[in-house]
């Protein structure tokens, strides 16, 4: 998937991009859910946030290194050096929806 630097991610990206990496809970209608509806709902509310606050625009590659940096912390990894502080606290974000808030 091509870098979209320098321009927002649309929601039909972060779906294509949730799906390409394998992770198959889409329901029959194409909805997502489960893990993946965690994932794009918190990614579309830090995306949006990025943008009123900040004017910062989440990038589908910010998205990938999160998503990267996220499975390594499901492994009980350190988190890689060289994030920016957005894929950091986007990675952070779905570590704690994921492991704290869905217990």
């Amino acid at each position: 998937m091509e870098s979209n630097k320098g321009q927002g991610m649309t929601n039909e990206q972060l779906k294509l991009l949730m799906k390409s990496l394998g992770l198959q809970l889409f329901d029959d209608k194409g909805h997502p859910g489960g893990t993946v509806a965690v994932l794009i709902s918190e990614t579309v509310k830090l995306r949006d946030k990025f943008k009123e606050e900040t004017g910062y625009i989440l990038t589908v590659e910010d998205t990938q290194t999160a998503l990267d940096t996220l499975e390594k912390m499901l492994n009980k990894e350190p988190m890689p050096e060289g994030l920016t502080p957005e894929q950091k606290l986007l990675s952070q974000i779905w570590y704690d929806r994921l492991t704290i808030f869905n217990k």
